[in-house]
């Protein structure tokens, strides 16, 4: 697998990770600080992770 190819399959990994937080959210936990922390983190990282794969 190459680098290109890597960086996809962990943004794909990222994404469903995302994904879950959400959905734990939506769950009824809106008021969980580390939750929110957690998908801020996420995002942050995915969005490094595009700019890395279009660079």
């Amino acid at each position: 697998m190459n680098e290109q190819e890597q960086l996809m399959d962990n943004l794909l990994n990222v994404d469903l990770e995302i994904i879950d937080v959400v959905r734990e959210l939506h769950k009824g936990h809106w008021d969980s600080q580390s939750m929110k922390e957690q998908v801020g983190d996420l995002l942050q990282i995915r969005d490094e992770m595009v700019q890395k794969l279009m660079s």
